[in-house]
């Protein structure tokens, strides 16, 4: 599903503000690049279990300098505030027993993380997703994401002025131009997507999703690991 009008253009202009000030710090890249998806590095702000038992904040969104923690709460605080609400809002009316679902999610990441919320109010985004995926440019090799569930939607949306960078779903055969205001929903688990070369100006894209242990763990499923 794709949404127009989702972000103004003087959000999308203060959304570039807050990524620049941010690079400025040169926060640190902390986890394994993961060369089947991409040839550049993405920042993972926010919650997730991946692999672990229980929620955590991302290594990227504490081990960082203080300038560069506060510039990343400053960026936060500017997707919960004005982008958030809004997606809360798309997940009720279009996947409304999902978004019960996920509900669970939150309670649970509030009872292990709570005070991590209360010293960083800025990582609790509400409830429609937990982690924040931020790159330049976007993510050229085919894949899927197999961190997320199969149930849930990841939302997408891209500041810039740019030509090209359509994301791409190879087993239906389209592309799919998503626009500076726009936002994708998309079940990233279940589609093998990647993003068509950026061929001029500056692409920032912003994915938005929640993992899959952190979801099932909730609703007490057992997870099947594939070797």
């Amino acid at each position: 599903m794709r949404f127009e009008h989702f972000i103004t253009d003087e959000q999308q202009k203060a959304l570039r503000v807050c990524w620049d000030r941010l690079l400025h710090t040169k926060p640190k890249h902390l986890l394994k690049k993961d060369k089947n998806r991409s040839a550049t590095d993405a920042y993972h702000f926010g919650t997730w279990e991946v692999t672990g038992a229980q929620p955590r904040l991302t290594s990227e969104t504490e081990a960082q300098s203080l300038e560069a923690i506060k510039v990343m709460d400053d960026l936060l605080f500017f997707i919960k505030t004005a982008i958030a609400p809004k997606v809360s809002t798309v997940f009720k009316d279009h996947a409304p027993i999902q978004w019960e679902a996920i509900q669970k999610a939150y309670t649970r990441a509030h009872q292990h993380l709570g005070h991590k919320y209360q010293l960083r109010p800025n990582l609790d985004m509400g409830g429609p997703f937990f982690a924040i995926a931020a790159k330049e440019s976007g993510s050229g090799v085919v894949h899927i994401d197999w961190n997320d569930d199969r149930a849930l939607y990841t939302f997408v949306f891209a500041v810039g002025d740019w030509e090209g960078g359509e994301f791409c779903v190879p087993q239906l055969g389209i592309k799919i131009p998503v626009r500076p205001g726009q936002l994708l929903a998309v079940l990233a688990r279940v589609l093998a997507h990647f993003s068509a070369p950026v061929t001029s100006g500056r692409r920032i894209v912003f994915t938005c999703f929640t993992d899959r242990l952190l979801f099932r763990h909730s609703h007490n499923i057992p997870v099947v690991v594939l070797a």
